[in-house]
């Protein structure tokens, strides 16, 4: 039994990198392979964490389920919002969704359960609270993974904003569990009748919804992709250090006693859990990281679309039904030629034309990266038939 188990998810591991991986590089199974060992000492290490977390309550009085499944149910819609607006700032090039449910997965289970139990080896043997040692432990577990990508999953990690992007869902994906864990024990985190604090909520699940874990990872993200966007080498290894560091600065700033202690000289302590002070105490720690973001966004944005512009102008004829100019160089464009679709044929024209469009863009792109076409160009044919072009 313990050997099909193995083989089984071996073979899933395999299959998911390999899915990720259209043009492999030599080397690539022996990627594979390291993936493979990194995957399974990290889960060794989560399961013996999730153990302790098991056998916890029986030290301690019984667990009240009502709260207990409130505080979950909470935290994972609140997750599914967020992974839903981030996965929606991709317009151009969508990364797979196999790919950012992993990241989703490494930040809630893996990242989570590995960073807990370093904070409280931290706290325990060496007397380091675990709001201090934190910032350190939970971005470099978070980041491991994003590392991976980079390294052994180039094909799907091309530049910024897919660093952004993988960064943020892992960040969502670690929030959701310390939310539930903070929305049910801590500070303190139940009400009477299992309902789930007022503050806790409107600062975890609301304000820092995108403004705290998504951010700081984000960072490190970013800092991976800028490395892969640009041509010179010491800035290759210059800004993966810089987002590292800017992530756990974020986290340690808003950790931070003495910071907290500040603004609780501004705010009044005693109603941080209104919208206004609480609003502002996010606003004045994670603003500005969360708004380099965006304006990052924003930058990637513009750089996409003067890609697409440039790659594609030999690409497309003007008189086209579908895949004119004018419907293929805007996220508008793409979007009202979709719905034209879907108005006019139905819904099978409109999938076809969303692929047909996701086509070119790839054409676009590998272009611009000196990458083999032939495989796009065969597909963008079947495509064209399939619309009766």
């Amino acid at each position: 039994m313990p050997s099909t188990f193995q083989s089984l998810v071996t073979q899933s591991l395999k299959t998911t990198w390999q899915l990720t991986a259209a043009n492999r590089q030599p080397g690539y199974e022996k990627n594979v392979l390291r993936i493979q060992g990194f995957v399974f000492g990290a889960l060794f290490v989560t399961i013996i964490n999730l153990a302790g977390e098991i056998l916890f309550p029986f030290a301690r009085p019984a667990l009240d389920p009502r709260a207990l499944t409130t505080a979950w149910a909470t935290a994972i819609l609140a997750a599914f919002v967020y992974a839903w607006i981030v996965a929606s700032i991709d317009r151009n090039e969508k990364e797979p969704w196999h790919m950012l449910l992993v990241g989703l997965l490494w930040g809630s289970v893996v990242s989570a359960a590995i960073a807990g139990l370093l904070n409280s080896i931290a706290d325990f043997f060496i007397k380091v609270p675990a709001h201090v040692v934190s910032p350190f432990t939970e971005e470099l577990t978070k980041g491991a993974i994003l590392f991976l990508i980079f390294r052994y999953a180039a094909n799907e990690f091309d530049d910024a904003l897919d660093g952004l992007i993988y960064g943020a869902m892992v960040g969502i994906g670690f929030a959701m569990t310390e939310n539930a864990t903070y929305f049910f024990r801590h500070e303190p985190a139940r009400d009477i009748g299992g309902q789930i604090q007022t503050f806790q909520f409107l600062l975890r699940g609301i304000l820092q919804g995108l403004a705290g874990h998504a951010t700081y990872t984000a960072l490190i993200g970013l800092g991976l992709g800028l490395s892969r966007q640009t041509q010179r080498r010491a800035l290759k290894i210059i800004f993966p250090i810089l987002g590292l560091t800017l992530a756990i600065l974020a986290h340690a700033l808003w950790n931070n006693d003495a910071v907290q202690n500040f603004l609780n000289g501004l705010f009044n302590p005693q109603t941080m859990w209104k919208a206004g002070p609480l609003a502002a105490r996010v606003a004045l720690v994670n603003g500005p990281f969360f708004i380099g973001l965006i304006i990052a966004v924003t930058l990637s944005w513009r750089k996409e679309a003067r890609v697409i512009a440039e790659q594609l102008a030999d690409e497309l004829e003007p008189n086209d039904p579908y895949v004119a100019p004018e419907m293929m160089l805007t996220f508008g464009g793409r979007w009202r030629a979709r719905r034209q679709a879907l108005r006019t044929h139905g819904i099978f024209a409109w999938w076809t034309l969303r692929q047909l469009q996701r086509a070119y863009i790839e054409l676009a792109f590998c272009k611009w990266r000196k990458r083999d076409i032939g495989e796009i160009f065969q597909r963008i044919e079947v495509l064209r038939e399939r619309l009766g072009i």
